[in-house]
């Protein structure tokens, strides 16, 4: 009987987790100006009864649909990805974070009846921007620390969630605080609700664009390798590629590939990588078949090569450990420390 291996499902791309972002946030945005436009009338009611109350109950509504939108559009990209991830912990934690911290930051400036039309009270542009950037970084990394929890158990790494969230939130916060600038209290009901949904859907790109940078590093390398790598591969590389190479191995179980930078030698039978800290990494052990195929990003590009993994005893194995030594001779290799050497169709000039 032959049973079939169904491949890993992949991230949703970042196109795609844009778009969802983006349409959440210009529902949830329209509904918090909507929110805050009808919280603004019912406070400036002459004699209406619990007005402040009522108000405050509109703006709080306001912001749940907001986090709910963002919530639901998130755990449904997430959760056809991530199979175990319980999308009603993910929407709850969002709601609870993103819709009641909007509707707190929203809550003052409508009971006090503030229309945001100028009138000489407001604070200058650049310092809304500002204090809505700092906002922005205290959300995000709230938020993203409430959605890892709920991540927890469906990815590797839920707590880079965190990282994300604090990078993406205060530009994101920056455009919906621009965008609920604009609005005077003689604008109608349509135009406020079309610049509710405009400024949300530019924000919730921003936002996407952003997070969804980060996704793939929930299961896979930290986003710190990414950049390195990305440096590696580029023209803005410098000289960084003078002491760091991009890996790539293909794991012998799961047949997903890995890619990372390392410190590497060179010498004229190849390159020489060695695991730092090796009983803590794994993705030597893939190499222990001769010839292992692997890819090296080296000056800009990647080239196919062979690598072997040497333990002490085995032939080539001082010389690959006296080239590395020599590289780095401030390097701690312990007696039995293994290496890799890697032997590679290029670059034909040698060390860059």
């Amino acid at each position: 009987m032959v049973t079939r291996t169904e491949a890993p499902a992949l991230a949703p791309t970042v196109l795609r987790w844009t778009a969802l972002c983006a349409v959440a946030e210009a529902v949830g945005m329209t509904a918090a100006a909507g929110a805050a436009r009808a919280g603004q009338a019912v406070v400036d009611r002459p004699g209406a009864l619990g007005s402040a109350g009522l108000a405050l109950v509109i703006v709080v509504l306001g912001g749940l649909v907001e986090g709910f939108s963002l919530g639901s559009a998130q755990a449904w990209g997430l959760g056809r990805w991530l199979s175990s991830l319980q999308r009603g912990r993910y929407v709850l934690a969002t709601v609870l974070v993103a819709g009641l911290g909007w509707a707190g930051a929203s809550a003052p400036a409508v009971l006090s009846g503030d229309t945001g039309d100028g009138g000489g009270s407001s604070p200058p542009l650049p310092l809304v921007l500002i204090g809505a950037a700092g906002l922005g970084l205290v959300m995000g990394s709230v938020l993203g620390s409430a959605q890892a929890v709920a991540l927890r158990g469906a990815t590797s790494h839920p707590w880079r969630w965190v990282g994300a969230n604090a990078v993406a939130w205060p530009p994101a916060m920056c455009l919906i605080f621009l965008g609920a600038s604009l609005p005077g209290a003689d604008w109608p009901v349509a135009w406020l609700l079309l610049d509710g949904a405009v400024s949300g859907a530019v924000a919730g790109a921003v936002l996407g664009l952003i997070t969804g940078w980060f996704l793939p590093s929930l299961t896979g390398a930290p986003p710190a390798n990414r950049v390195v790598l990305g440096l590696l591969g580029s023209p803005w590389r410098g000289h960084l590629d003078r002491s760091l190479l991009g890996l790539s191995v293909r794991g012998r179980s799961s047949g997903r590939t890995y890619r990372f930078p390392v410190q590497y030698a060179v010498d004229s039978l190849g390159l020489v990588v060695v695991p730092g800290h090796a009983e803590r990494k794994t993705w030597w052990t893939n190499l222990r078949e001769p010839a292992t195929p692997v890819a090296v990003l080296w000056t800009g590009d990647w080239v196919p090569g062979a690598a072997a993994l040497l333990s002490p005893g085995d032939p080539g194995y001082a010389v690959a450990r006296s080239t590395y030594h020599r590289r780095w001779p401030r390097a701690q290799l312990p007696p039995g420390q293994v290496v890799v050497r890697i032997r590679y169709a290029g670059p034909p000039d040698g060390n860059p």
